[in-house]
């Protein structure tokens, strides 16, 4: 009693000090308008020794130093008969070690200083990243550069990673989810660099030579981009990595380009048979780039249609009203220079999986025909107006950000734009890419699960899957050998 007795006493001066004593719910707070304006890049571009852009924010709030830099090469630049080689070197980089340090010795270092130094790649771009305290930035900016121009590619921790991509292979197909995304972009995107899959000869075949070769292909000056932050001056930090690359040797820069050609799938249903309990389903199309200049109302348009999470109408209707699934919705996803994928998606049990794309298709053809609500309108827009900030949560992240636009060509005032663009969506514009934008004629339904208890259906839809259209039996690659299995 008397532990509730200065708890309630407690909360009573607390809202007498914030005078609100006369509150009665929640509703009745009011809070000052959030004021929020980007930072400008300009203020933050660096250009270093040999053609080495940046940006660079001194933040002196705490004694940490972020680096990190951005290489315009991923998978996708990876030939056809060394695919994998993006892992490998993701692997290698710095466990394979530099020319004067065993990668055991480095990641020792990082771990005594108590830094953290990562690399990862991804579809066009590579991130060698460093964290150490800022009393450590010496000696990890020569472990950074280091590892950044001179890695030796060590025959064991190649070994090694090749060993262990190889057993990774042999789990591929067992995840549903995993399926459904890989197999979901080939019957979209085709045969093409985008879909190209990795297996155990074309892991196999990688060598020393192969990851040299890429090295000197992409790591060069002209083809990174640095995003720096933390406790240091600027003109101090500016000589320090000056000195580093001083001898880095420059070269043409060289990036392939592929065709933006994909076949045109007949519209249907394509099954992928998994004897689970389940149905896991993407359903669309092809999408957009996001340098299409409505970029911004498809955003909100998809936000009120499945991607506002309990908001959207998907959500409402499939998990909500119908109870079918946890996990629905639809997305936009997107790629540099390439245009991405348009899906609705579900994931329910298999006598459902009929329906839950029909309420899906529903929801695809009302937002075509019918204006949304001023609520709605209100919710999408305000999601983007008051999640803005987050971009530039940190100096790192608005760094990296800044350094991410340079790299894929977007303009310089793209965020100093975004805000009014957003404003600038009404309901016709939304009604207007909902009809350019999605093609329900065009839709490919991809189902990973059981095909007789999907095709055989429930109670609200009792099937046959034929009645969503025609049935292409999709058939799995051996992840080992690339061949179709039997």
């Amino acid at each position: 009693m008397k532990k509730k007795l200065i708890i309630l006493i407690a909360i009573g001066f607390l809202c007498i000090s914030l005078g609100l004593t006369q509150v009665q719910k929640p509703s009745d707070l009011k809070f000052p308008l959030l004021k929020y304006d980007p930072p400008n890049p300009k203020d933050f571009r660096t250009e270093f020794a040999n053609d080495v852009r940046g940006y660079i924010q001194e933040d002196h709030s705490l004694p940490l130093f972020n680096i990190s830099a951005i290489i315009d090469f991923g998978g996708l630049y990876v030939p056809k008969d060394k695919q994998g080689l993006d892992s490998v070197i993701s692997a290698t980089l710095i466990d394979g070690g530099t020319k004067t340090k065993e990668g055991t010795v480095i990641k020792e270092r990082i771990e005594f200083l108590g830094g953290s130094l990562g690399f990862r790649t991804g579809e066009r771009t590579s991130t060698l990243s460093l964290s150490v305290l800022s009393k450590d930035l010496d000696e990890g900016l020569d472990l950074f550069f280091d590892v950044l121009m001179n890695p030796e590619f060590r025959e064991a921790p190649l070994n090694l990673a090749k060993v262990q991509l190889i057993q990774r292979l042999r789990q591929i197909n067992d995840r549903p989810s995993g399926v459904l995304s890989r197999e979901y972009e080939r019957v979209l995107y085709g045969d093409h660099p985008l879909t190209w899959q990795p297996n155990k000869t074309t892991y196999e075949s990688i060598n020393r030579a192969d990851l040299k070769a890429i090295h000197t292909q992409y790591f060069f000056p002209k083809n990174i981009i640095l995003a720096a932050s933390g406790d240091f001056d600027k003109s101090e930090l500016k000589a320090k990595i000056n000195r580093s690359i001083a001898g880095w040797k420059n070269k043409k820069v060289s990036i392939p380009s592929f065709s933006k050609k994909f076949p045109q799938p007949e519209p249907g249903v394509y099954f992928i048979q998994q004897r689970i309990s389940q149905g896991y389903v993407s359903l669309g199309h092809l999408g957009i780039e996001d340098i299409n200049p409505d970029y911004f109302a498809v955003q909100v348009m998809n936000f009120i249609l499945g991607g506002g999470s309990f908001t959207s109408r998907i959500t409402m209707k499939v998990r909500s009203d119908e109870g079918l699934a946890y996990n629905t919705g639809s997305r936009f996803r997107y790629r540099w220079g390439y245009p991405g994928t348009f899906s609705g998606y579900v994931q329910t049990k298999s006598s459902t999986v009929g329906y839950a794309i029909l309420l899906i298709m529903n929801e695809l053809d009302r937002i075509r025909k019918e204006p949304v609500s001023d609520a709605e309108m209100e919710t999408a827009v305000n999601y983007y107006l008051e999640s803005f900030s987050n971009t530039f949560e940190s100096p790192q992240a608005t760094m990296s950000t800044f350094a991410d636009l340079e790299m894929t060509g977007k303009p310089m005032d793209y965020y100093k734009t975004y805000r009014d663009k957003i404003r600038a969506v009404t309901k016709a514009t939304v009604q207007k890419v909902a009809n350019k934008y999605i093609h329900p004629d065009k839709t490919v339904i991809m189902i990973v699960g059981d095909f007789e208890p999907c095709n055989k259906g429930g109670d609200k839809w009792p099937g046959p899957l034929d009645n969503l259209g025609k049935i292409h039996r999709v058939k799995l690659k051996d992840p080992m050998t690339g061949e179709e299995l039997k």
